[in-house]
């Protein structure tokens, strides 16, 4: 490999700096190694037994701690800008486990575990209150204690995967079911909206008091983006089926509460439906992120998204991209906040991309 190819964590670091000041002189790329779905990902997962109620304790951290490591290295060997990144183990639906959702992995073949909604929901008066003393929280705090020790510095720790607000209020209520409740009964739905924020962000910052500083920042969970002091990852998948006005009218306060409470916030987004960039570019996000999805549309019929968040943010891109994809992104794209992060099967993959779209055009 050539001497541009694997940088010092410092170096990307810097880059990242760059990045979030939309000063970097060319686009940052990185890798993501093997399978999205956590189960596959984490040999320590094939002991989570199927079709069974799931507990902390079905969850051993100490198997987990060498995951962590093997996943880091696997992607060193990659090279590029990006940093991998350590969470509580992130297939676990942590804030609905810890609401007292039933959570369970219907099949292993699935690749991820899934939540049911609470028994009997009826309203606000069945949220509970954020306590250090659930059984989930504290699961969650040994998992971050120990991966403390574990990593040693050597890779940055980070906040889990936290479904947002219409995440939570779409399997609370059922998809359908949480459009005809907005309509019906708005009061209800803020109530129990405004309760689920306040224990998103609780959950969230527990978190961030529990992971060292890793050279003036933190990591990211899945998009292994070295971020500045205290910024979390959001996400609001389920807004893709809602409108605009239900968005504004249900969702938007409770984002804007959960960016001003912390020290950052990078927002996740999928292409492949109504996402509210427009409202986005408006918050305090650090940046935003959105996805390449597969069927999805292509980088070329988001061009006019890209710059409208360019304008504005710094912004990540993130998938299994394709190579008429990338080549687009990086012929079209201004470098200035842009950061690319693509799925690749061996690091031989990543060094043939890097020589493509990065070497060439520093040479």
């Amino acid at each position: 490999m050539n001497s541009n190819w694997k940088k010092s964590i410092e170096e990307r670091i810097e880059q990242f700096k760059l990045f979030y000041a939309r000063k970097n002189d060319r686009p940052l790329l990185g890798f993501f190694l093997g399978s999205e779905y956590p189960v596959h990902r984490y040999p320590a997962a094939k002991s989570i037994p199927e079709r069974t109620i799931l507990s902390p304790d079905h969850f051993s951290i100490e198997a987990y701690l060498n995951d962590y490591d093997y996943l880091f290295e696997e992607h060193e060997r990659c090279g590029g800008d990006f940093i991998w990144s350590a969470s509580i183990y992130w297939g676990i639906p942590w804030v609905e486990a810890a609401l007292g959702c039933p959570i369970l992995l219907s099949s292993y073949s699935s690749g991820s575990i899934h939540a049911e909604p609470l028994p009997e929901f009826r309203g606000a008066a069945d949220i509970p209150e954020f306590s250090l003393e659930n059984k989930w929280v504290k699961k969650a705090i040994e998992f971050l204690e120990q991966m403390t020790k574990q990593s040693n510095r050597r890779y940055p720790l980070a906040t889990t995967r936290m479904r947002g607000i219409s995440d939570l209020l779409s399997l609370l209520y059922g998809t359908e079911n949480l459009i005809f409740a907005m309509l019906e009964k708005p009061d209800e739905i803020n109530a129990v909206a405004e309760k689920l924020t306040d224990f998103w962000i609780q959950f969230g910052k527990m978190q961030i008091e529990h992971i060292p500083d890793f050279y003036g920042g933190i990591g990211s969970f899945y998009y292994n983006a070295w971020a500045p002091k205290g910024t979390i990852w959001h996400q609001e998948d389920a807004a893709a089926i809602l409108s605009p006005d239900l968005y504004n009218a249900f969702i938007r306060k409770w984002d804007e509460q959960i960016v001003n409470a912390f020290g950052g916030c990078i927002m996740h987004q999928h292409s492949n439906g109504y996402f509210p960039y427009e409202y986005y570019i408006n918050m305090d996000f650090t940046a935003l992120e959105l996805h390449i999805d597969s069927g999805g549309p292509s980088a070329e019929s988001l061009q006019s998204v890209y710059a409208q968040i360019m304008k504005n943010k710094p912004l990540i891109i993130w998938g299994d991209i394709p190579e008429n994809d990338l080549e687009w992104i990086f012929s079209n794209l201004l470098p200035q906040g842009l950061a690319v992060i693509t799925v690749v099967k061996d690091e031989n993959e990543a060094g043939r991309i890097w020589e493509k779209y990065i070497n060439k055009v520093i040479k």
